[in-house]
């Protein structure tokens, strides 16, 4: 168990870390942007620049979703590729811009990772949305549908290819991401609002400060409730009584 809460503890502080480096560099692009934009000279150096904040922004959202899903599920390796990917990207972009890299093979690599990046973040952001179990297979169907949309227009971009088919391929699969990116969020809105089913248990660790840890490493305060204010109904209460008790 003490490994465990370790792991949670190691994995929280990695994330945290990433995502402070991205507000950072963010800020930074940004005041370099804003610094370009009222010089009023629009260069090489400044469409550099503001082509670096652009790709850091990006990279700091499509993190975001990833962090998102981490937060949410138990097993953080999935968000983990997904800021790995989105780093890795960013990192090829910029470099690419800067040092004004003249190779074929360079900027393809650049744009498959680009693509995955943003594959990861949007089936990550969706597989994070909380549906009731019955509904469960269409994320995993949604994250199917955005990989192989990927892995398509990353063969394309590999192998330059122009065909008619592959491109109605492309369009159907996006229509479908589309719709699914749609459905998902609305049917977690409706499992919200949708009562808790009888029968649902939450497990908690007691840790050393007294708070307790569920298996996602979410930290609650437990303390037990009265039995007359569990059996009391709100029309029970007395007028008088505060509202937290009515």
């Amino acid at each position: 168990m003490n490994e465990m809460k370790q792991n949670v503890d190691m994995i929280s502080r990695v994330r945290k870390g990433s995502l402070y480096s991205f507000i950072g560099f963010l800020a930074i692009s940004a005041l370099l942007a804003i610094t370009c934009v009222l010089s009023g000279k629009f260069g090489d150096f400044e469409i550099k620049v503001l082509i670096t904040t652009s790709v850091i922004a990006v990279a700091s959202i499509c993190s975001l979703c990833c962090s998102a899903y981490s937060n949410r599920k138990e097993n953080a390796l999935p968000g983990f590729g997904g800021i790995s990917v989105a780093a890795v990207s960013a990192a090829m972009l910029i470099v690419g811009v800067w040092a004004e890299i003249d190779s074929e093979g360079y900027w393809k690599a650049t744009a498959v990772c680009s693509v995955f990046a943003i594959a990861f973040a949007h089936s990550l952001a969706l597989l994070a949305v909380e549906l009731r179990p019955r509904h469960s297979w269409l994320q995993l169907g949604t994250g199917i549908n955005i990989f192989a949309l990927a892995a398509l227009i990353s063969v394309m971009i590999l192998v330059e290819i122009d065909d008619e088919g592959v491109f109605k391929l492309v369009a159907v699969l996006a229509i479908l991401a589309a719709l699914e990116t749609l459905v998902i969020p609305i049917l977690g809105r409706l499992a919200k609002v949708a009562p808790t089913q009888a029968g649902e248990a939450l497990s908690l660790t007691r840790r050393e400060d007294g708070t307790y840890e569920d298996k996602g490493g979410r930290i609650y305060r437990v303390s037990e409730m009265p039995k007359d204010s569990i059996e009391a109904t709100p029309d029970d209460a007395p007028d008088d009584a505060p509202d937290g008790q009515r």
